[in-house]
């Protein structure tokens, strides 16, 4: 039997070897073989999926929220507090009906948010947020959690009701009066939808950047329905438009597998669907009626070279195709898929295709609040890419096993050694779970005796 990963030289840092719903049933007509390369059946056919608004413990959506600062009092506030104070407003976009202005009072660890946006910082109170976090870094560094806050933007829907956390951070000694907000979203819509005995979660998730409270401009989940009450991460098409995190973090959320950018246009389980929605509700009482039609297109085949996939979600072709736990060959629209996002599992073991890494190792990113460079994610060179035609099949090479690998370089008079987890088709992966936490070791012998040994450091 075959193993995540395989045996190479000794790395300890990759231990293991190897709410209310309602379900709708997707008709039985609409089957479809993966084994036909034949076009779609004839479009038409509407499954409506009722959603719910279904709130979490844990934050999954991270997006930069950009500050306009304010130098003068606004017209109504609260008064005064000991420390430092800043004022300013929220850009949720470009729309000015979608800013909210605020005044953050960090010594006393308050904020104040217009959540009617009329200048008035006291008649909110909904909007009197004590701090519910604190994090400790440094003595010139504020870092404060504002939990549970509702935001609604009427400008770019029909004002449906967000639940985020309001992270806030300043660097008091180098750059005082210029905080770093991040939002971290913690509600969306969701419901069951029954796929040939097949259960699955569907969800939407509201834009919280660009378009505040678009579902058109927001993230769509779709995962089996065994898993509803696993934590989950929905991707960032942009690094930096989210946490300010080094190039790991940064590259978690890019290759999130199961909530990812909306697309319209859906293929799983074999077949293609058009996906819409009913009129977007206007409170947390109120349901969101999605719906998935079927639509007609020809399939061309694809043979999945690697091991222990257990989705795999492939981007930018005509069709957002979404392949939980494929078989070795699939059928599937007809395109060009770049990039796409692989995710690895055996047992508690999982591992994330770890694409686009900078091979020089040098960032290329400027961290808001230390000015520190760190690395991003970028999508994956061309050749990467996977073209899919109809009737003939295509090779993608990913997935496991996984192999330890170190490469060698001079530096001078010393040897850099870098370590590199790598599976089908060269990808570098990232072990996520089933580590031990130590770091990768590596031990040296020249003719059978041991000469140097030590351990990999992150970066």
């Amino acid at each position: 039997m075959p193993w995540l990963l395989r045996e190479g030289w000794t790395g300890r840092g990759s231990a293991l070897l190897a709410a209310a719903v309602i379900a709708v049933t997707w008709p039985s007509s609409m089957s479809g073989g993966e084994n036909s390369a034949q076009p779609g059946k004839p479009s038409g056919i509407v499954v409506t999926v009722p959603l719910e608004y279904q709130e979490t413990g844990f934050q999954f959506l991270f997006r930069h929220v950009p500050v306009e600062r304010r130098l003068v009092p606004f017209p109504k506030e609260p008064a005064s507090a000991h420390g430092p104070v800043v004022r300013g407003v929220l850009k949720f976009g470009s729309n000015p009906s979608n800013a909210i202005p605020f005044v953050w009072q960090g010594g006393a660890k308050k904020l104040f948010l217009d959540l009617n946006r009329n200048q008035d910082l006291t008649d909110d109170s909904a909007g009197a947020l004590p701090a519910t976090a604190l994090f400790s870094a440094g003595t010139s560094f504020i870092h404060q959690m504002f939990t549970n806050v509702l935001l609604s933007f009427p400008a770019s829907s029909a004002g449906a009701p967000m639940l985020v956390d309001l992270e806030l951070g300043m660097d008091l000694a180098r750059r005082p009066g210029e905080p770093l907000f991040t939002a971290c979203l913690r509600s969306y819509w969701q419901g069951k939808m029954t796929r040939e005995g097949q259960e699955w979660q569907v969800g939407l998730m509201q834009n919280l950047s660009d378009q505040p409270g678009s579902f058109q401009r927001g993230e769509l989940l779709l995962r089996p329905w065994v898993e509803r009450n696993q934590r989950f991460i929905a991707s960032c098409e942009v690094p930096m438009d989210t946490l300010a995190l080094a190039w790991t973090g940064k590259n978690w959320m890019v290759r999130a597998s199961d909530a990812f950018a909306f697309s319209p246009k859906l293929f799983f389980e074999g077949h293609a669907c058009q996906l819409d929605w009913s009129a977007e509700p206007r409170g947390r009482e109120e349901s969101l009626a999605l719906r998935l039609t079927e639509q007609q297109t020809a399939l061309g085949g694809l043979r999945i070279t690697g091991n222990f996939i257990q989705r795999l979600v492939l981007t930018g072709g005509p069709y957002m195709v979404v392949l939980n736990q494929p078989a070795a060959s699939v059928n599937l629209p007809p395109g060009r898929y770049h990039p796409y996002r692989v995710w690895l599992k055996q047992g508690k073991a999982e591992a994330y295709f770890d694409y686009g890494m900078p091979q020089s190792g040098k960032a290329n990113v400027v961290e808001e609040i230390t000015g520190s460079q760190m690395p991003v994610l970028g999508p994956p060179p061309s050749e990467q890419a996977v073209v899919v035609e109809e009737r003939r099949t295509a090779v993608l090479a990913v997935g496991g096993p996984l192999t330890n690998s170190v490469s060698a370089a001079h530096r001078g008079r010393n040897l850099l050694l870098s370590y590199r987890l790598i599976g089908a088709g060269g990808g570098e992966y990232w072990l996520e779970a089933g580590r031990d936490g130590k770091p990768p070791q590596v031990t040296i012998y020249k003719s059978g005796k041991k000469i140097g040994s030590g351990q990999f450091e992150f970066g």
